[in-house]
């Protein structure tokens, strides 16, 4: 249960409510992310920009190495809106239902590349410790580019706050995909 109601349109002063109301989803949802960031809707434009940014376009990133640092972020804080919200970008992206399930074993699995192992390893440690290990980022630098070590960095750091702000609120998964 959210800790506070989730807001419709309605609710909203009237210079906000068409910006609101072209959130909805192509299937005409409205997420519960956006409904109760609309008790601040002058904040949600610049969020959601930012979030757009790092997840749709103008990014260097795979669709891959993205989702399975977002997925790790779920799992990781127990974010379960964020982590089902990505399902199934993940597996659009190349993340199979096994890398998926297994995903609390990436450091023994056999379906984890080494890169998968780097991007996971430096999620984790991102997300619980803040601080990374010189080797966790020395092993990004195999295969990443400066720029890309720099949007991963804020994509973790993005969803986490993301994450937090969800769990602290309560917010409820979205009813749609899953495994």
């Amino acid at each position: 249960m959210p800790r506070l109601p989730y807001l419709n349109r309605e609710d909203l002063p009237e210079e906000f409510r068409d910006y609101f109301e072209s959130l909805r989803t192509p299937e005409g949802k409205m997420l519960n992310l956006h409904r109760i960031m609309a008790y601040r809707p002058n904040l949600i434009k610049p969020r959601i920009a930012f979030s757009s940014s790092l997840v749709r376009n103008q990014t260097l990133l795979t669709p891959r190495v993205r989702e399975l640092a977002l997925l790790t972020v779920g799992r990781v804080t127990k974010g379960l809106y964020e982590f089902h919200h990505h399902l199934e970008r993940a597996l659009e992206a190349g993340l199979t239902e096994e890398h998926i399930m297994v995903l609390p074993l990436w450091e023994s699995h056999p379906i984890f590349t080494n890169q998968d192992r780097a991007v996971i390893r430096y999620t984790e440690e991102m997300t619980i410790n803040i601080r990374v290990a010189d080797a966790t980022f020395d092993a990004l630098r195999s295969f990443l580019s400066k720029a890309e070590i720099v949007e991963l960095t804020l994509v973790i750091a993005h969803y986490n706050s993301t994450v937090r702000f969800l769990e602290a609120l309560q917010v409820l998964p979205d009813e749609e995909g899953g495994l």
